[in-house]
């Protein structure tokens, strides 16, 4: 064996072992299933379902809402206290946008609805978005922003 053989060999698999996989691809046309996801995890949040929500969003998932940042399954405790206090929210998801990248997608969409005691129900439009990663075969929610339509004045 020449005496370069080995730093070479060893040079070499050191160096394929720093190269990082290229991401698994979201099937094509998955845009269908994105919306579902979003669908599903307000369907959750509309039930208290925090296991649920869980299982939608990423390690790390975090959510602005009402000018406030929530982290993990805050906003959904959040909404789960405000239902035990009487709180009904009513969300109408429409008008989605959805862009695809590989493993990565962007969504925007609008929600009309409601908020507010039994008998005392407001009209509330929010403009929302999200961005999702596609991991282990599901797409995953990373990220939320909700920022509530004012009123006409």
């Amino acid at each position: 064996m020449p005496r370069h053989a080995l730093p070479l060999g060893l040079a070499a698999a050191l160096a394929a072992g720093s190269v990082q996989a290229t991401p698994a691809c979201a099937p094509k046309g998955s845009g269908p299933a994105v919306e579902a996801v979003v669908r599903a995890w307000f369907d959750a949040g509309r039930r208290d379902d925090l296991a649920a929500l869980g299982k939608i969003q990423a390690p790390g998932f975090y959510a602005y809402d009402g000018g406030k940042k929530y982290a993990g399954l805050a906003l959904g405790e959040l909404v789960k206290g405000a239902h035990a206090s009487g709180v009904r929210i009513e969300w109408n998801l429409h008008d989605f946008d959805v862009h695809l990248a590989c493993d990565q997608a962007w969504v925007a969409w609008v929600n009309t609805g409601a908020s507010g005691k039994a008998g005392a129900l407001q009209p509330v439009t929010w403009l929302e978005s999200a961005v999702f990663g596609w991991r282990d075969g599901a797409w995953r929610m990373e990220f939320l922003h909700s920022a509530r339509v004012p009123p006409p004045a």
